[in-house]
């Protein structure tokens, strides 16, 4: 990794945990008492390098580069009086509870179901997701991938756009972040004998938290906007040479 990278690793280094810290966002089902992610989620880094034999701008191959970021999410979930844990799960990507339904909108990375929980009304739990990452941009119109080559493609157009060249931005090396939501979900189910409306119904709750992915690009030095300029030919006229007649 060169110098440029190194220092802007560094950099995020000491911002990550201001970030991981933020407050979390809470949302319980009313059989859930609450859901909350008790320890810190380290941020990750992935790189991204133009892997194209050619150096021109608008035949580079931008790949993203590194093993797919996991994450540990450690946390507690209490259900209310008369409820009871089902499962528990990590889930990346934006999660929102409707009645008794989760909504995972295009997850980028789920664990497995934990039942081992199952029967007890509150819980320590630790669980392990991973980061499913898309490699190179696409060309779809639509992508809800968590895609870091396409976010670099999208500055680089807002780059150009505004009279710079291609080739400007790709020269140099840079770091940028991606957030992900890091969810620790719990569902609570109520007692099939309460004597309440929500017998036998089960209602998730889920606390929510941001985590920054730094993505370090290496620029590529060699890269210019258009084929290389050819050998200057030198003509008669131009060595000052009578025309041939």
């Amino acid at each position: 990794m060169n110098r440029k990278l190194n220092a802007l690793l560094a950099l995020t280094i000491v911002a990550a945990p201001l970030a991981a810290y933020a407050a979390d966002e809470t949302q319980f089902g009313v059989t859930v008492g609450s859901v909350a992610i008790t320890k810190n989620i380290p941020s990750a880094s992935l790189g991204l390098k133009n892997m194209a034999a050619s150096k021109i701008a608008a035949k580079r191959d931008l790949v993203v580069t590194g093993t797919n970021p996991r994450f540990t999410v450690t946390g507690q979930a209490f259900c209310k009086q008369g409820a009871r844990l089902t499962a528990v799960q990590a889930i990346i990507g934006r999660a929102i509870i409707n009645q008794t339904e989760l909504i995972a909108m295009a997850p980028y990375g789920k664990s497995a179901k934990d039942s081992s929980v199952a029967g007890r009304n509150a819980a320590d739990v630790e669980l392990q997701v991973e980061l499913k990452v898309t490699r190179r941009a696409g060309d779809a119109l639509v992508d809800f991938t968590f895609n870091p080559a396409r976010e670099y493609e999208r500055k680089l157009t807002t780059y150009v756009a505004k009279g710079n060249t291609a080739a400007e931005y790709l020269r140099e090396t840079q770091a940028y972040d991606m957030d992900v939501t890091v969810n620790l979900v719990a569902w609570c189910k109520m007692d099939a004998n309460a004597n309440s409306v929500l017998a036998g119904k089960t209602y998730p709750g889920v606390a929510s938290r941001k985590v920054p992915v730094t993505i370090l690009y290496n620029g590529d030095p060699a890269i210019v906007d258009g084929p290389a300029p050819r050998g200057k030919v030198t003509t008669r006229e131009a060595e000052g040479a009578p025309p041939v007649k």
